[in-house]
């Protein structure tokens, strides 16, 4: 009878252990997600006929609006240089809808192929993003620009201009170069988990201490007994 209420015993206690451990688990996951692009004007790989007066871009989370932390930045490219960069204005988030910022393009651009490096910050999530839009400007697209756009579309997880499935020959084509200026966001060291997953994690620490020591605790006792 003293084996059985050991083992019930046991048993609550481990699944105790169990639940704890889940617990912690749970609320020390952190969530990994960011404001992506979604759409823009002008459109990825879009063919203009003249040159743009602004650049707006759609994202998928509201933005947050902190010094330096969204931006645009603008150049004529080729394969792997930056041929002109043009100075832009300053980023606006809009007001009615906060996953929109735009730039005013203060000077008529030449033909040729325009890369918009983007960078920002999610008020959701606290997350940093960037990227490339890609645009024409008097101009089609070369069959090795086609290739190029198509792989930074696919980072950017859209479909290229009048794709409906995966193209087989961008994924066999040769890779090329982006231009040299991409840079990787880096994390906010402003932004933390917070005392909520430390807590759990102490929770789940205390609840093993207190399993082990009534095991201890309890096979001694039945070992004096014995």
């Amino acid at each position: 009878m003293a084996n059985t209420t050991l083992t019930a015993n046991s048993r609550r206690l481990l699944l105790a252990l169990i639940l704890a451990a889940a617990a912690s688990w749970l609320h020390s996951s952190p969530t990994s997600a960011h404001a992506a692009y979604e759409s823009s004007s002008p459109a990825f790989a879009e063919q203009l006929s003249e040159s743009p007066t602004k650049i707006t871009i759609r994202f998928t989370q509201e933005l947050f609006r902190r010094e330096g932390a969204n931006t645009m930045e603008l150049a004529r490219t080729t394969s792997s240089d930056l041929l002109d960069v043009y100075e832009i204005g300053p980023v606006q988030i809009s007001n009615d809808d906060r996953k929109v910022m735009t730039a005013h393009i203060n000077v008529e651009l030449p033909p040729g192929r325009y890369a918009v490096l983007w960078s920002n910050l999610s008020a959701e999530d606290g997350d940093e993003d960037s990227g490339w839009l890609i645009f024409y400007v008097s101009a089609d697209p070369e069959p090795w620009q086609i290739q190029e756009d198509r792989k930074i579309a696919q980072e950017l997880l859209i479909a290229y201009p009048g794709d409906t499935e995966e193209d087989p020959s961008a994924a066999d084509a040769p890779a090329t170069a982006t231009p040299t200026v991409v840079r990787t966001a880096e994390a906010d060291s402003e932004i933390s988990l917070g005392v909520g997953p430390i807590i759990w994690l102490a929770l789940g620490a205390l609840a093993a201490m207190v399993v082990v020591a009534a095991l201890g605790y309890r096979l001694g006792r039945r070992g004096r007994a014995g």
